[in-house]
């Protein structure tokens, strides 16, 4: 309750001068929790370094990855990298991904969470559990995303997730949730889709969309959205806004 006042009078303070928002979900929200006028809202995304994260890392790391998972080179595999996973949606994954009729594919799940071994158990009851990963944390993801075909992100509420827009500058289409920052860059179906947090059918849909080699035109795809999102472009934006406010 402190905090919730605290940010109440810190959006209403005639003293604002300007509220950064990495989304324009984000901004929406300001707008409608604090009145705080649009004037003030200014979306910046998150920037991506585009040389760490890039679609090499497939030729670098899918062969020994795969290897190492004992996942097959050829079938489609599916990344998650998130912790939180109640938020982040990994159960209603596990449950699309057993009902997306995929019996070759496999779902890689990256980041360590205090439920996951009840996210083991509900793979294990789905008879899938020999092809749902679980990684853990991982100091270096971009091998794991080197050894997918695609991402999916069923988020509850994510402001604006890091690792879609690593997944897309790595080549992977992404799916992800209107409740998501990231789904501002999605377009529907050329680089990746957009599907409720709680639509189960539907994200099993999806998932079945996107195997190779569909996921890997939609993936290049992916990438040029990206690009657009560099940390110089981002850090050039937020410098215009800086100057903007300095006093004349």
């Amino acid at each position: 309750r402190y905090v919730l006042a605290a940010e109440q009078r810190l959006f209403a303070s005639p003293r604002l001068r300007a509220v950064i928002c990495n989304s324009r979900m984000v901004r929406d929200e300001v707008r409608a929790h604090f009145g705080t006028p649009e004037a003030k809202l200014h979306v910046i995304y998150n920037g991506i370094d585009l040389e760490a994260f890039h679609p090499r890392l497939r030729e670098a790391h899918r062969s020994t990855m795969r290897q190492k998972l004992g996942i097959p080179q050829h079938v489609s595999v599916y990344l998650h990298v998130g912790a939180g996973f109640e938020r982040k949606g990994v159960f209603r994954l596990i449950e699309a991904f057993a009902r997306s009729g995929q019996h070759d594919a496999h779902l890689v799940i990256v980041g360590r969470d205090k439920a996951q071994a009840r996210a083991e158990r509900l793979a294990s009851s789905r008879g899938i559990a020999s092809r749902v990963h679980f990684a853990g944390a991982q100091e270096n993801v971009g091998p794991w995303y080197g050894a997918a075909d695609a991402f999916a992100l069923a988020s509850l509420y994510d402001p604006f997730p890091n690792a879609a827009l690593e997944a897309m500058a790595c080549g992977l289409p992404v799916i992800t949730t209107p409740q998501c920052g990231t789904a501002e860059l999605i377009d529907e179906g050329v680089n990746g889709y957009v599907v409720d947090a709680l639509a189960v059918d539907e994200l099993a849909d999806r998932l079945a969309r996107l195997e190779v080699p569909a996921a890997r035109e939609m993936g290049r795809l992916a990438r040029e959205r990206a690009e657009e999102f560099s940390l110089r472009a981002m850090a050039e934006r937020l410098l215009a806004l800086y100057r903007s406010l300095a006093p004349t």
